[in-house]
């Protein structure tokens, strides 16, 4: 518990006390943009760092707005994803509680991708698929795992920084 403590304030850069307040999907974006710092891509790096959605529109929104108040340059985007036709301008892409059938269908169409794409979801299924990295939430919880081995496969990298504080690397 206090591992995930520290993982949560280290991966949230908020005032004291802000992060009590978060919502589950505001705490989610907050992962996701410190994964994107986390993460390094093979080089050239991508010109502009693309957040892409599918299934959570309120999370989507998290995205945006942390990426506002954070004042993240023009470099990077969030995108919303209702099907795979952009899916080859997604750097991460944050798969939502999708079925074993949709997201199979998503990570299918990734293989034939030439660049990397940084894949992630929120329940172990679709960790146990072939996401990169799982953000799960339990109970109180919201944990991460990393698949080290798919990762570097596909030409992504993670500092050990994020390793140490995943609760389970592969």
């Amino acid at each position: 518990m206090i591992k995930l403590l520290i993982a949560l304030l280290c991966l949230v850069l908020l005032p004291e006390g802000k992060a009590q307040n978060l919502s589950e999907n505001e705490l989610k974006a907050a992962f996701l943009y410190r994964f994107s710092q986390f993460s390094k891509w093979p080089p050239p790096p991508p010109d502009k760092l693309s957040f892409c959605v599918v299934g959570n529109p309120d999370l989507y929104q998290a995205i945006d707005a942390l990426l506002q108040e954070q004042q993240v340059d023009d470099n990077t985007e969030v995108i919303e994803l209702p099907d795979n036709e952009q899916v080859s301008q997604c750097d991460i892409l944050f798969l939502s509680q999708q079925n074993r059938q949709q997201t199979q269908y998503w990570l299918e169409d990734l293989a034939q991708s030439p660049s990397p794409v940084l894949v992630v979801a929120d329940t172990s299924e679709g960790f146990r698929q072939g996401a990169m990295i799982g953000l799960i939430a339990d109970a109180n919880n919201l944990s991460f795992r990393v698949n080290l081995t798919d990762a570097k496969r596909r030409g992504l990298n993670f500092s050990a920084h994020l390793l140490k504080l995943a609760t389970e690397v592969r």
